[in-house]
């Protein structure tokens, strides 16, 4: 697998070196795929990074620079565990991202912090000071392209997508649409679940939205449910989406407060 990462690495740095320079900014992946394994666990797919650039603007990066990831990313947790402050108090994306996903600010021994198991990416690598909302379209249409090949490459068991509309831009990016679908869990939430290659995805709201829906853990649950669902029924979209809406519905008329 790993030869397969370089391999794609290669052509798709060699894009990104132009684009960051035609565009004059820069790039980079989250956790490194340098240490991804041959059995991924979870793949956690944000829109892009938002803020300063990391490197210089126009900065021409190798395959391996590229592949290791965020020169952060190694100090996200101080050395008592928990996480660095700037990625905590400066920037919520990894702690709120952390609770959607039903973990604490704290390290743990869970595939959720190993490198090897769990890959933390972006639907494109670009930087853009206020996110996609600034960025421009050719940056994310060749992000998004690198990502489903990506995907395809390292078939992670599943896929969460943190930002409204990731499934959509996914699946218009895709020459085989054969091999996506999804659909609305609830009429009045827009969440979907999913299934690209066969891997169960369900996409939520980006942490950073701060209009999360219903209540401050119901993104939490919805995820949670949809991995219990999806253990049970595997890539029936249909029979997941009912048994999802069963067990919500329970909660409402069995549950006395």
């Amino acid at each position: 697998m790993q030869k397969e990462i370089v391999d794609w690495a290669e052509k798709n740095v060699k894009k990104f070196n132009e684009l960051s320079q035609k565009y004059e900014t820069s790039y980079y992946t989250q956790s490194p795929l340098s240490a991804v394994g041959e059995d991924v666990e979870l793949m956690v797919v944000g829109i892009n990074p938002k803020g300063g650039a990391i490197y210089p603007n126009g900065k021409v990066l190798t395959c391996e620079e590229y592949l290791n990831g965020n020169p952060t990313w190694n100090d996200r947790f101080l050395k008592d565990g928990s996480i660095h402050p700037a990625w905590g108090k400066d920037s919520r994306f990894l702690p709120d991202a952390r609770f959607f996903l039903g973990y604490g600010n704290t390290y743990t021994s869970d595939s959720i912090d190993s490198d090897e198991k769990t890959i933390w990416t972006n639907l494109s690598p670009f930087v853009s000071p206020q996110g996609s909302k600034d960025l421009p379209k050719e940056l994310m249409q060749a992000g998004v392209i690198s990502t489903i090949e990506l995907i395809k490459i390292v078939k992670p068991q599943r896929i969460v997508l943190l930002g409204n509309g990731a499934l959509e831009k996914i699946k218009s990016n895709m020459t085989d649409q054969t091999t996506i679908s999804y659909l609305q869990v609830f009429e009045n939430v827009n969440y979907l679940i999913g299934q690209l290659y066969g891997i169960p995805i369900v996409n939520v709201c980006h942490p950073s939205s701060r209009t999360w829906s219903v209540s401050h853990s119901f993104t939490s649950v919805f995820i949670f449910l949809h991995k219990l669902a999806t253990d049970k029924f595997k890539s029936n979209l249909e029979k997941v989406a009912d048994y999802m809406r069963k067990q919500f519905s329970a909660f409402q008329t069995m549950v006395r407060v």
